[in-house]
């Protein structure tokens, strides 16, 4: 017996826990209205100090992301789509699918044009 994740568990997850997201593929075409559960945790960073003597410094730094489920996108998004989520625009930086029909999406805050290969 399978189990249909996207109706019986991402689903019920995304009405709960979602919220509105435009998706804009860099490919053109009009804005597409979906859901996501989106977060903007920080993540700590530490970089160790080198033969140098110096101590340890410690880093955070945003991390958002947006949990969606790839059937509510009418194609597959990509590297450097834009998405407006609570007002702000993020690029897609990479997509990471589950295998159970949904996706975390890793963004880059107030991107435009995002380009990979520039830097």
């Amino acid at each position: 017996m399978s189990l249909d994740w996207d109706n019986l568990v991402l689903g019920p997850c995304e009405a709960i826990f979602g919220e509105p997201v435009t998706w804009q593929s860099s490919q053109g075409g009009a804005p597409v209205q979906t859901t996501g559960v989106f977060d903007e945790g920080y993540k700590g960073l530490e970089i160790i100090g080198g033969d140098d003597g110096m101590a340890p410094t410690h880093v955070t730094s945003s991390l958002p992301r947006l949990g969606v489920r790839l059937s509510e996108f009418p194609e597959a998004a990509a590297q450097g789509d834009t998405l407006i989520i609570r007002g702000v625009s993020y690029a897609i930086r990479e997509i990471q699918p589950d295998s159970h029909g949904g996706a975390r999406i890793e963004l880059n805050i107030g991107a435009t044009n995002y380009d990979p290969l520039s830097g």
